[in-house]
């Protein structure tokens, strides 16, 4: 599904059974993607979905410019969209309240990081809307609970909880989704490959072409 019909999954989903994983597989980092599309986000934000949260978002002068702010202050600022806008969504101007400032390492406490050390670098949490934004500086998938946890983010408890993954997520964040469902965000690993532009390829080409 694209950004807008996961939106509406988000929006109309009843948690009582546990969050709704929704994972933005075509900006997945760990596929090679830039992990900075804003379309999903700004999907989620337009249909008011609330109690939610999102990471990562990769935007290095973001979470350098909120590590500089006083945490619970109101600002407003553009995330995202910088690298190639034309593939997810460009930049986004939001205003929402810094929660969270500082380090990015994270020890993994899941079958797949588990004992292991990753670091996102100068990350910051930014609550829009109803949503926590994990802004971060150095690019990883979600692979592990702690990836949320470490920056006060409990997914558990969250109605939505969106990332940026294909397959690799399902490890730790199966057992705490109520369901999971997978969208195409347009960023640069969709799988839609007739909206990208290639160029020097020969003509017909499937699946470019019927």
């Amino acid at each position: 599904m694209d950004s807008a019909q996961a939106a509406e999954e988000a929006r109309k989903w009843n948690a009582t059974a546990g969050p709704l994983i929704v994972a933005d597989y075509a900006d997945n980092p760990g596929s090679g993607a830039y992990g900075d599309a804003t379309g999903l986000l700004s999907a989620l934000i337009e249909a008011g979905v609330d109690n939610a949260c999102f990471g990562p978002l990769i935007d290095p002068a973001a979470a350098a410019y909120l590590n500089a702010q006083t945490l619970g202050v109101e600002v407003t600022l553009s995330i995202g969209g910088k690298t190639a806008p034309e593939f997810g969504g460009g930049p986004l101007t939001v205003t929402g309240i810094v929660k969270w400032t500082g380090d990015g390492r994270v020890v993994g406490s899941g079958p797949i990081l588990g004992g292991l050390e990753r670091s996102f670098g100068p990350t910051a949490v930014l609550h829009v809307a109803g949503i926590d934004i994990l802004i971060v500086t150095i690019p990883h998938q979600m692979l592990d609970l702690k990836q949320f946890e470490t920056f006060g983010i409990d997914p558990a408890r969250k109605a939505v909880v969106v990332l940026k993954s294909m397959q690799h997520f399902r490890a730790a964040f199966a057992p705490i989704a109520g369901r999971i469902i997978v969208c195409d965000s347009g960023a640069l690993c969709t799988l839609n490959y007739g909206s990208l532009d290639y160029m020097v390829v020969p003509r017909p080409m499937f699946p470019l072409d019927a």
